[in-house]
């Protein structure tokens, strides 16, 4: 059981030191972690370079934002490793879950598994009021929704954390590099029908909704990457 943590950054600064130690932290025999800073301008690269001596972490400082899609893509080559966990550098997402995901995904032979945000929601009543809570939901239904839509899927949350099962995800991987690669990239797996589940994961908005790379905005870009899966590809 092997597994890369792929840490992608762009200006977390506040948060960047915490997630990599997070992951360091996990106990898990044969894993390796990747951090691929894109070009930040506040500090994030000092950080990182902390842990440039370490043994099982390889670090990738881009000298400009190439695009989140582009992180994903080179850290998907420079993995060694059978599967792929994102760990995202803002912390919104119980880094713990991963492990449950990781077990499953093997047990049940998957290419890849969703961390929702949403599953343990018993009925309408309380997605409503979650939604109410955090109106960044709206997207994730949206979104969820047509997913489930084009390719009969039961998906609570595309939107979550993700684990890859590297050596069958490689291939479908999008070439997009902007905001809308997550999404193309759940469209192409269930459209070529790779094997995928979800499970529960809890999620920790940040305290400062400011600092959040993802607007609201973004959502016209995963449905028009949706949409291009669906129609074009």
């Amino acid at each position: 059981m092997s597994i890369t943590f792929l840490i992608p950054v762009f200006n977390e600064v506040k948060t960047a030191k915490k997630a990599i130690e997070e992951a360091i932290s996990l106990n898990i025999p044969d894993k390796e972690i990747i951090i691929i800073d894109n070009g930040s301008t506040d500090g994030t690269p000092e950080i990182i370079k902390e842990y440039q001596h370490y043994d099982d972490i390889k670090i990738i400082l881009q000298k400009k934002n190439l695009g989140f899609g582009n992180s994903i893509r080179e850290g998907f080559l420079e993995s060694s490793k059978e599967f792929i966990y994102l760990q995202f550098g803002d912390l919104e997402y119980d880094i713990n879950t991963s492990l449950e995901m990781l077990k499953k995904t093997q047990e049940q032979n998957l290419d890849a598994m969703f961390g929702s945000r949403l599953k343990n929601l018993k009925n309408f009543t309380e997605l409503c009021k979650a939604t109410f809570n955090n109106p960044a939901y709206l997207a994730t239904l949206i979104c969820t929704f047509l997913i489930n839509f084009f390719y009969n899927k039961n998906f609570t949350d595309i939107i979550g954390a993700k684990l890859y099962r590297k050596d069958t995800v490689k291939h479908v991987l999008p070439k997009t590099s902007g905001q809308g690669f997550d999404f193309e990239l759940v469209s192409l797996i269930c459209k070529k029908k790779l094997k995928v589940d979800e499970v529960f994961i809890k999620y920790m908005p940040r305290e400062n909704f400011s600092d959040k790379k993802i607007k609201f905005y973004h959502m016209f870009n995963a449905i028009y990457g949706i949409l291009k899966v669906k129609l074009f590809s």
